[in-house]
């Protein structure tokens, strides 16, 4: 009797709190870890595929000039331009931006096969010159100077004219009006080809009479 007494006296155990619920928390965290780490592997699939097939991956062209080689040609071009704006003779800013594209030849002459006949401001006398120029692009400024040889001889009339009897007699003064005939001419050649490329003008006969 004492033992049945004693057998409903004890109760069954009760499971040990979160014993059941650890497991499950477990369960569910690698779930998501899993879940997580799928995503990661298809992004970076998605991110690789991508890559390669944008060429990413595929190897760089090698530059073959190097700083040494650039560093010659770059004074090569630079020994070129004599006087004036750098590989521009005689010329201005517009020049320097339409350089034509080729290396420049040695340097041309070429006379403008006429006199020229003008009358000295405030004076009765007059001056006969003629006038030869200098280049360092070869034929291509020679044919466009004949090509507007009009508006070229009516420039350099124009800028003669403008100067005295004092300066015509001197040296000094000859030369500024031989620069000043060389700016003409240009001017004519860049409003109508974009590029003058006169270097220089020069007087290859002068009357002052």
């Amino acid at each position: 009797m004492a033992d049945k007494k004693d057998d409903k006296k004890k109760a069954p155990e009760a499971p040990v709190a979160g014993e059941e619920g650890e497991p499950k928390k477990k369960s569910k965290l690698l779930f998501f870890v899993m879940i997580a780490v799928g995503a990661l592997i298809l992004i970076g699939g998605s991110v690789g595929a991508t890559l390669f097939f944008t060429g990413f991956f595929d190897p760089k062209p090698v530059v073959a000039e190097t700083a040494g080689e650039q560093g010659e040609g770059g004074k090569a071009e630079g020994e070129k331009g004599e006087g004036g704006e750098k590989d521009v003779p005689g010329g201005t800013d517009k020049d320097a931006a339409e350089v034509p594209e080729k290396e420049k030849f040695e340097a041309t002459y070429k006379p403008i096969e006429r006199d020229f006949t003008v009358n000295v401001p405030n004076s009765k006398k007059f001056a006969q010159f003629r006038v030869a120029y200098k280049t360092f692009y070869g034929t291509e400024i020679v044919d466009r100077v004949t090509k507007h040889q009009i508006a070229v001889e009516a420039a350099i009339f124009n800028t003669a004219g403008q100067f005295g009897e004092e300066e015509m007699v001197a040296v000094e003064g000859r030369a500024r009006m031989a620069t000043a005939l060389r700016d003409a001419m240009n001017d004519v050649l860049i409003r109508n080809e974009d590029f003058g490329g006169i270097e220089e003008v020069m007087f290859t006969a002068f009357v002052f009479q």
